[in-house]
């Protein structure tokens, strides 16, 4: 079994900026891509936005528990999960926030929104409610990604490789540093106040 290396050695925080600058990058250039070349509400109906009312039960206390496990349940179903498998040192952990931005940034730039319509709102609002729910719901997954990465007990040599992945190391063996475990619970943290955010607003409370 060979030595377990980490997807980068510049530490966790390091993880979490460069992550976080790809998927606002990707985010903006979707947004612009939306906004100019597709049709209002292009992506209305599509599943990603559909599974942002999975929760909405119109009760305060249940709509924020559901909202809270569904987000839960994607960082751990996806971002961690995915972060089992590196290829040739890249966790494929980092291609869930990559994704949600290109998406987030065309539900954005197309006015697709299931229950809201981004018109009723002004710049300086909107970036308000915008920055309190969806972004800090973003920093949480970045932050939990990136400080999961040690998770990567599987590697693949190449993105071509058909055959079984190596295994490197045993999950039981893995071990948060101080930072990684400060930013895991920092994620979670902001997942709960996202959640509870994004609850206010759906209920008009």
């Amino acid at each position: 079994m060979t030595s377990h290396q980490p997807t980068t050695h510049e530490g966790v925080f390091k993880r979490v900026l460069w992550l976080y600058g790809a998927y606002t990058l990707l985010s903006n250039a979707a947004y612009l891509l939306g906004y100019y070349l597709l049709p209002e509400g292009f992506m209305r109906g599509s599943p990603a936005v559909a599974v942002g009312r999975l929760a909405a039960t119109g009760m305060f206390w249940s709509e924020f528990a559901m909202t809270l496990l569904v987000n839960l349940g994607w960082v751990v179903a996806i971002g961690a999960l995915l972060n089992l498998i590196q290829v040739k040192g890249f966790s494929l952990g980092y291609l869930w926030p990559m994704s949600l931005g290109i998406i987030s940034g065309l539900i954005s730039g197309t006015n697709s929104f299931a229950a809201s319509d981004l018109r009723q709102y002004n710049a300086w609002e909107g970036m308000a409610r915008g920055i309190s729910i969806g972004g800090l719901e973003m920093l949480a997954y970045i932050l939990v990604i990136a400080s999961t990465v040690s998770l990567g007990v599987y590697q693949y040599r190449s993105w071509w490789q058909q055959w079984k992945p190596t295994k490197v190391m045993n999950l039981r063996d893995v071990r948060l540093s101080r930072a990684e475990l400060l930013c895991l619970i920092g994620g979670i943290l902001l997942l709960i106040l996202a959640a509870y955010r994004e609850t206010i607003l759906a209920t008009n409370l």
